[in-house]
């Protein structure tokens, strides 16, 4: 009875990372942390197993390194070091990935590939059924908003691919539905941010998918001379993603973004040059995670209406990290960013092994991509999402558990 519980347990954890994200939000978020709990508890319970493999290690430095300059820059008779616990799952992670290992075996990654596509349209269906049923003008998911909820149905799209690793014949190609799912939600979401993943997650996909070269590139290839031609004949039928390629042209170039341009860009283009002031002022440990939104405020052109500091963060996680830990946060920032990368290449070299490989890049160059130009870490729900999935690529994706109980 009690593995009984354990492997609903289990079902749960995957359901609530895979298949309903995008519907849950940052319920989802308050889930997946209780049911990880609930699994480390009972790894203790046991002979405890714990990751501490290299990626384990990164993902607990960073967080230590975030708790201490937290602590050194709070403000007297102030409470902010407590905005440490915002990062706490990366803390979380070798206990979680530790006790993942337990349920290690040989389908596992099949079985995580048919979720992340089950997930991808179950995000595509919400987001359908939003703006063509529920007359919505960007599709948002519930509990989240249209930017954080297109970003895991992107995400989910890439990750069913693994199933091309996992999954033998001809069937294994309904995998590459997946990324086509996920880029129909990111449009009827609206949300660009999303899509600056796009191309390193093709690159990745590109580069390390068991397909043949020429199959995948020449397909590549004809995709992005459709995208290009389409663009420079019809750039309306884009509408607002129409903006990006100027908007990118001008922020390479140092020039501000028109107004009349995006709006949106615009405002980003102010905050990312307060924000630069305020890094140069304090670039070793930043004035804290509640400060850093009246800091960047003092050096901005013009007022973009941040609210309240205690949930106003400048769209960024690089400008974030930057503003509210310095240098420290950034290095904190690189560790939880290659630590998925670090924890697969170090990992077995079992029959998962280049799929396990294949979703640490893509988990890792997906996040630091979608966080150049929004906020990821740093709130319940992404946060949360990424360690889960780190967790669950690396410590339940393989043959066998790596390691010994302790």
């Amino acid at each position: 009875m009690a593995r009984g519980v354990l492997n609903g347990l289990l079902g749960l954890l995957l359901a609530g990372t895979f298949l309903v994200p995008y519907v849950g939000g940052a319920v989802t978020a308050y889930a997946l942390i209780m049911f990880s709990l609930l699994l480390i508890i009972w790894n203790f319970v046991n002979p405890p197993r714990f990751a501490f493999d290299p990626g384990a290690w990164m993902f607990l430095t960073a967080w230590v390194l975030i708790a201490i300059v937290f602590a050194i820059t709070n403000l007297p008779g102030r409470s902010d070091y407590l905005l440490s616990i915002n990062f706490a799952m990366f803390a979380l992670y070798p206990l979680l990935a530790g006790a993942l290992q337990r349920f290690a075996g040989s389908g596992n990654s099949s079985r995580v590939a048919i979720l992340a596509l089950l997930g991808a349209f179950v995000a595509l269906t919400v987001a359908a059924f939003q703006v063509f049923i529920q007359q919505y003008s960007r599709a948002e998911g519930y509990a989240s908003n249209a930017i954080a909820s297109a970003t895991v149905g992107l995400f989910l799209g890439e990750f069913a691919l693994v199933g091309l690793f996992a999954v033998k014949g001809a069937r294994r190609y309904l995998f590459l539905l997946g990324p086509l799912a996920g880029i129909a939600t990111v449009l009827l979401s609206q949300s660009r941010g999303p899509l600056i993943a796009l191309p390193a997650l093709a690159l990745v996909a590109l580069v390390k998918l068991p397909v043949r070269r020429v199959y995948s590139w020449s397909l590549a290839t004809i995709v992005a001379s459709v995208v290009v031609g389409t663009y420079l004949l019809k750039p309306s039928v884009f509408g607002r993603f129409g903006a990006l390629p100027k908007m990118a042209i001008d922020i390479l170039t140092g020039q501000p973004i028109a107004a009349s341009l995006d709006t949106s860009g615009n405002i980003r283009y102010a905050i990312l040059q307060g924000s630069i002031a305020a890094f140069q002022r304090s670039p070793w440990i930043g004035y804290g995670w509640y400060e850093k939104i009246p800091v960047v405020e003092k050096y901005m052109a013009f007022d973009v209406g941040f609210g309240d500091p205690r949930t106003g963060h400048l769209h960024s996680d690089i400008l974030n990290l930057g503003v509210s830990a310095g240098v420290v946060g950034w290095i904190a920032y690189g560790l939880v960013l290659l630590a998925p990368i670090v924890a697969a290449a170090t990992s077995p070299r079992d029959g998962q092994y280049q799929g396990r490989l294949f979703l640490g890049l893509s988990l890792s160059a997906g996040y630091f991509c979608c966080g150049v130009v929004n906020m990821l870490f740093g709130f319940e729900f992404m946060t949360t999402m990424y360690v889960c999935f780190a967790a669950i690529f690396i410590g339940y994706c393989r043959d066998a558990p790596a390691l010994a109980a302790v």
